[in-house]
C-alpha cells in the first residue's frame, strides 16, 4: 500500500480537489485506501482515526456543493443507487442496526468496496464479527472470539492466561481477515 507523507495541515479548496483527483487511480489500482487517502490530505484526529465526515463536507464544499442532511436528499441519493448498492445498503442497515445515519452508511459502502465488498451477499458472506469500539484491543479480542468461539479451541485454563491474543492476530490472523473502524465499532471480515 502507498502513502504519502501527511500534510500538517488540512487541504481545502482546489488543492483538496487537485490531491483525490491524483490518488483516485492510485485508490482505482488498490494502492492506496480512502481512508490512508483522507488521513494523507490531513483529516486526522488525535487517535490516529481518519475525519470522514469533515474530509467529504470539505470536498462537496470545493466542488461547490453545500451539503445538506435532509430526508428528500437521502431519498434521491438512495434511489440513484444502483439495485446492487440498495441491496448492500439495507443489508448493512439489516445486519448492523438503524442508528447509522445515511452518511455512516454510504462511508462503510465506500470503504467496504476499497477491500472487495461490492454486492449484500459479499458482504453477508465475508462479515464475520464487530467489536464495539474502534481501539486497539478489537484485533486481539477478535483473535481470541475466533479461535475460542468459531474454532471451539480447547485451552486448558493453566494455558489460557499465557496467550498473546494479539501476537495471534498479527503471525496468523491478519492474512485472513481485514477490518474496518468506524465511529460506530471495529468490523471485521474474511479476506476475499
Amino acid at each position: 500500500m502507498t502513502t504519502t507523507t501527511a500534510p500538517t495541515f488540512m487541504l481545502k479548496g482546489s488543492s483538496l480537489l487537485d490531491f483525490v483527483s491524483d490518488k483516485m487511480s492510485l485508490i482505482n489500482r488498490g494502492e492506496l485506501t480512502r481512508t490512508d487517502m483522507i488521513k494523507d490530505a490531513g483529516y486526522v484526529y488525535d487517535n490516529g482515526k481518519a475525519m470522514y465526515t469533515e474530509f467529504y463536507t470539505e470536498l462537496l464544499n470545493a466542488k461547490g456543493v453545500v451539503p445538506t442532511t435532509n430526508t428528500d436528499t437521502m431519498e434521491q441519493e438512495y434511489d440513484d443507487m444502483s439495485a446492487d448498492e440498495k441491496d448492500l445498503y439495507d443489508k448493512i442497515t439489516d445486519m448492523l442496526g438503524e442508528k447509522w445515519t445515511h452518511e455512516e452508511t454510504v462511508e462503510f459502502m465506500d470503504e467496504l468496496e476499497d477491500i472487495g465488498i461490492k454486492t449484500a451477499s459479499e458482504f453477508e458472506d465475508a462479515y464475520e464479527y464487530t467489536h464495539d469500539s474502534y481501539s486497539s484491543y478489537a484485533e486481539k479480542e477478535f483473535a481470541e472470539y475466533w479461535c475460542m468461539d468459531v474454532l471451539c479451541a480447547q485451552i486448558p485454563d493453566l494455558l489460557f492466561s499465557a496467550i498473546d491474543w494479539q501476537d495471534v492476530w498479527d503471525h496468523n490472523l491478519r492474512y485472513d481477515f481485514c477490518y474496518i473502524e468506524t465511529v460506530n465499532g471495529t468490523f471485521f471480515f474474511r479476506n476475499n
